[in-house]
């Protein structure tokens, strides 16, 4: 691996480089149609935080939509490591970016193409207070890979997060099917009724999130449907991603619920 230069840094295709001097080819099918997959990982300043968990659903996605990755994970740890190091910042947010790369004009995929990898790091907070939360009708298809797998398609989170604010909410929940609920714009929802923490299953339309994985295992959420109504009357709620952890929602749809840390202590300390 090349040493790093001075500046801000990214990991591209195996080496560390510029930003400025990344190159994204105009034909590449990830710039054209979103044809690619990422990974967003913490970097706390000592380790990439739940690594493995995130490789395994790269991998997941790359095989169910046949994209090459040209590097191995102990590469793409290394990669990502070195990039961490030269750029200083703890913690700070690891951007994992897999494009199919170069293909021509049209939808078929390639029968020949060179995977791009672009990694890029930024500065992260470590506080993040509760938030306010409100549906939105903006759907996910539960049934689609764009809904199954981490791609590149987010036009519709995009949406249902102006939306949100539109609303005077942080962030939007996007529906499921039946007027069920599937997540929020970057992550994954979970609810609590009569002392049970509870979160939309995947076949609703809910991105198998890293967190909300964890704490499924660990057996203190269970997935089940969640209709809207529920939202009405659950004690508490949070949102849960691989950076924010565990993020206590104080309004939900302008109704307000209890935030009272102790009621999430569990659930941070399974993530521990």
């Amino acid at each position: 691996m090349t040493s790093p230069p001075p500046g801000d840094l990214c990991w591209h295709n195996g080496d560390l480089i510029k930003i400025a001097d990344v190159r994204i080819d105009p034909a590449d099918r990830g710039f054209t149609l979103g044809d690619g997959l990422f990974e967003t990982l913490l970097w706390t300043g000592h380790e990439i935080r739940f690594f493995e968990d995130h490789m395994a659903r790269l991998g997941h996605g790359a095989s169910a939509l046949g994209l090459d990755i040209p590097f191995n994970i102990a590469e793409i740890e290394q990669g990502l490591l070195a990039l961490a190091a030269a750029s200083g910042q703890r913690p700070a947010a690891l951007r994992l970016t897999v494009t199919r790369g170069v293909g021509p004009r049209g939808l078929k995929v390639p029968d020949k193409s060179l995977s791009n990898v672009l990694a890029t790091i930024a500065t992260v907070s470590t506080e993040f207070p509760a938030v306010a939360v409100h549906v939105v009708d903006i759907y996910r298809s539960s049934g689609a890979p764009s809904a199954r797998f981490k791609t590149l398609s987010y036009v519709d989170n995009i949406i249902a997060l102006n939306a949100a604010h539109a609303l005077g909410a942080d962030d939007g929940l996007m529906r499921g099917p039946d007027d069920s609920i599937a997540c929020a714009t970057s992550a994954n929802i979970l609810i609590q009724q009569d002392g049970i923490w509870r979160t939309p299953p995947l076949e609703d339309g809910a991105l198998p999130g890293i967190v909300r994985g964890r704490l499924v295992r660990a057996g203190l959420v269970t997935e089940s449907r969640i209709h809207a109504a529920a939202l009405e009357t659950c004690q508490a709620a949070c949102l849960t991603n691989a950076l924010v952890g565990v993020r206590p929602i104080h309004t939900l749809n302008k109704r307000g619920l209890e935030s009272e840390p102790t009621l999430y202590a569990a659930l941070r300390a399974a993530l521990k």
